[in-house]
């Protein structure tokens, strides 16, 4: 009897004991959960990353990751960059499934945000000395309704590269600086600016630099702004210089094989990212150093070309918040941006000596310079159907399908009935 006594006194004892160490990933008062430790975690990225930048990731960096974090393993898992993805993305988080951790365009940051799929990461204590590492404008690219939903990973915008032979045919032994000059250029010799196509990405920047405006300055209304007299002149211009010869005869097909007429003199310029130098092979690169020329996209009201460029954000569906959190500062630091910046990306963190690669790359200074100057799409999760109704009519126009006035007044009420949700 005397035994039984023991033996349940233990058991209960046990029990008492077991029961306070279950409570201890809970602070004191109760009031705020925090994570459970664990011995090992494992982080789900997605990423896009292209044949040469997943090698580095993938062997090279994430060992070293891992490595400096013992208890955090990284399975990467490589996604081609599609409206495929981004449905999957949404499903899956809205599903509370995996992956922690997205490399994500940053286009798609505010319908993620919106949908509250993603992780306010302003909310770390640590932020705001962190986000002091990065440039101000990819930086911004993670900023939606007063927080914000990432931080900047790599960065690009555009760039102007013209024909060196037809450049210097004009007269000019410096490429013009203003919108003005270059379309007197054009005009002038009959030339013809290699625009890759009509959608935000590939035409904001020729419609902001003649004058129009897609939106109001808080990017809730189009009426007043697309259809106003600056914005009708800016479309027109760009009607007449389509109808002229002076834009691509593929610009509404969307195959005017822009890199191969900038070579052939086709076209007088292109505007285009760095990619068109940095994923050649170095004697094709050296070849193009010879026969263009690449300077800022003409600069108008303080905007030069379209921001692009990967965030790194955390999925709510994360079970490892603080280590997804690591893993995305970590990815931010010199090191990794450096060995990315290797394989063509520019890096967004400020204190990476991307000027010790100005000579070896000569066309990365024009890019890290113009990022002062890139302006970002508006940061609207609905951008993607304001962007198709601006493209669709922009097309109609174009086509002389509808006026520009016609046009521009029923695409401004189309993207107002978006912005405020009345859309049919």
């Amino acid at each position: 009897m005397v035994r039984k006594s023991i033996i349940f006194s233990f058991l209960f004892v046990s029990l008492l004991l077991l029961g306070s160490c279950r409570n201890l990933n809970i602070i004191n008062n109760g009031s705020t959960p925090i994570e459970t430790p664990e011995e090992n975690i494992e982080l789900v990225i997605w990423h896009t990353y292209n044949e040469e930048e997943t090698q580095v990731f993938e062997n090279v960096l994430i060992p070293l990751f891992e490595e400096e974090h013992p208890t955090i393993s990284v399975k990467p898992v490589r996604q081609s960059h599609n409206d495929q993805l981004k449905s999957a993305l949404i499903s899956r988080a809205s599903a509370n499934k995996p992956p922690d951790v997205i490399r994500m365009d940053i286009a798609w940051i505010p319908t993620f945000a919106e949908l509250n799929l993603i992780y306010p990461v302003s909310r770390f204590d640590d932020f705001t000395k962190i986000r002091q590492l990065f440039f101000d404008v990819p930086l911004q690219s993670n900023f939606y309704k007063g927080e914000y939903y990432g931080v900047p990973l790599n960065t690009n915008t555009k760039i102007a590269i013209y024909n060196q032979e037809l450049l210097k045919r004009a007269g000019y032994d410096t490429p013009p600086k203003k919108m003005d000059d270059l379309i007197q250029m054009v005009e002038e010799h009959d030339y013809t600016i290699g625009m890759n196509g009509i959608t935000g990405w590939e035409s904001l920047a020729y419609f902001y630099a003649l004058g129009g405006e897609l939106l109001d300055g808080k990017n809730e209304k189009a009426t007043g702004f697309l259809d106003s007299e600056q914005s009708i002149e800016a479309v027109q211009k760009l009607l007449n210089m389509y109808e002229n010869g002076q834009l691509p005869r593929g610009l509404l097909t969307g195959n005017p094989s822009t890199w191969e007429g900038v070579v052939d003199g086709s076209y007088a310029l292109i505007d285009e990212g760095h990619w068109f130098y940095s994923i050649r092979p170095t004697e094709v690169v050296e070849q193009l150093y010879k026969q263009t020329v690449f300077a800022p996209f003409p600069v108008t009201e303080g905007r030069g070309s379209v921001l692009g460029g990967e965030n790194l954000v955390i999925s709510k569906a994360t079970n490892h918040l603080e280590a997804s959190w690591s893993f995305v500062k970590w990815m931010t630091t010199e090191t990794p941006q450096r060995l990315l910046l290797e394989k063509g990306l520019i890096p967004t963190n400020k204190n990476v000596e991307v000027t010790a690669y100005y000579e070896e790359y000569p066309y990365l200074q024009t890019y890290v310079e113009s990022l002062e100057y890139a302006f970002l799409r508006p940061p609207l999760a609905q951008w993607s159907k304001v962007d198709e109704m601006y493209t669709q009519y922009m097309r109609l126009i174009l086509s002389r399908s509808m006026t520009v006035e016609e046009g521009l007044r029923e695409a401004a009420e189309k993207i107002d009935q978006i912005l405020t949700g009345e859309e049919a």
